[in-house]
């Protein structure tokens, strides 16, 4: 008689079929439920944990203008910040900044919840930080490792493409404001290899660059961030200024959007990028 190798039935296979499907939604189970409240913390949660995990995140994660994942935040409830909106989610895990309004975190945490507040990313090692930090809380460990592997990948790559010479580059934001020393977007634009006009003119983080300082410094790259560019406003009409509308016509400029900047997130590494290809020649 000739060998043969008989064939599950149907019913077998259904069996089996069925067993997996339980076995990966009591996996899903064991997950904490996570709520977040803040947008930076938002974009850490929906990057990190899995889709069932999430029951709600703030309103301004689903703003185009604010966040780089406000699709995917919109398939989420969203909420305000309160306590008593996250009371009706009952999350295992809730996911806020430092300076998420304190009331609230104190509130939340008088009432049992596991609240883990997340300090601003102010370097790509930040970044990791709280990638880890929030992967840890949600038993999304290895998804956290794999993320942060990616992010050192990344860097990198775009320091290995650093240009032989560092252009001076100034960030133009709405209202004449700029980014200094000691933040993320200081970072970035050291990954990507420009010089950071306003660093060297001793801005800390986030200040003013009168406009007789941007011109006397000669900038060779303009950015700008694109924030709410349609909407009229005072902040915009800034950019408007005539003597900036004649450094812009005559030297380099690019739109880094502001979402990139604002929140530490793996996404943020494109800024650099999309830096270095306007300094290149």
């Amino acid at each position: 008689m000739p060998f043969s190798i008989a064939k599950p039935s149907s019913t077998r296979a259904a069996s089996f079929a069925t067993l997996l499907l339980l076995s990966s939604v009591a996996r899903a189970a064991a997950l904490p439920s996570v709520a977040s409240i803040n947008l930076c913390a938002d974009q850490l949660v929906l990057t990190v944990a899995a889709p069932e995990q999430v029951l709600t995140v703030s309103w301004l994660s689903a703003d185009p203008e604010e966040s780089l994942l406000a699709e995917q935040a919109k398939r989420y409830p969203l909420n305000y910040g309160s306590a008593e909106e996250l009371l009706r989610f009952h999350p295992d895990v809730v996911i806020a900044g430092a300076y998420t309004n304190a009331f609230t975190r104190a509130l939340l945490a008088r009432l049992g919840y596991k609240v883990i507040e997340l300090e601003p990313e102010d370097s790509i090692a930040d970044i990791a930080r709280n990638l880890r930090l929030v992967a840890a809380a949600i038993g999304r460990e290895e998804r956290g490792d794999a993320l942060v592997a990616a992010l050192r990948a990344r860097e990198l790559e775009i320091a290995a493409a650093r240009p032989e010479r560092s252009p001076a580059t100034v960030v133009v934001r709405p209202g004449g404001f700029t980014v200094g020393e000691h933040s993320l977007a200081d970072e970035l634009m050291k990954l990507a290899g420009v010089r950071n006009v306003a660093a060297e003119q001793g801005l800390d983080r986030w200040g003013s660059l009168s406009m007789e300082t941007l011109l006397a410094s000669r900038p060779e790259l303009i950015v700008l961030t694109g924030y709410r560019a349609s909407q009229p406003s005072l902040a915009n009409a800034v950019l408007d200024h005539p003597a900036l509308r004649a450094v812009r016509e005559e030297r380099r400029t690019t739109t880094v959007p502001a979402p990139y900047w604002d929140c530490g997130l793996r996404q943020s590494l494109d800024a650099a990028a999309l830096l270095q290809r306007a300094a290149s020649p």
